[in-house]
């Protein structure tokens, strides 16, 4: 997927990862081998969306504790 040994994680994991990060709904279901189709179906379920809501929020941390540590300007 990136390099970063997240094509180790479960599908739906990577899907959320994806969904958090804005990318299109047919670009994820080609990096994790499903159809855009089925993406959007699991986009839809209440447990998918409450993990893109966890990915959100973890990135948001990380890029505020970045910030306060001074590494972004």
């Amino acid at each position: 997927m990136d390099g970063l040994g997240r094509e180790d994680l479960p599908r739906r994991v990577r899907v959320a990862v994806l969904l958090a990060m804005g990318q299109p709904t047919e670009e994820i279901g080609h990096a994790v081998g499903v159809s855009g189709r089925t993406v959007r179906r699991w986009r839809q379920d209440p447990g998918m969306r409450a993990d893109v809501r966890r990915v959100r929020r973890s990135l948001l941390d990380g890029a505020v504790a970045a910030v306060r540590a001074g590494g972004v300007r």
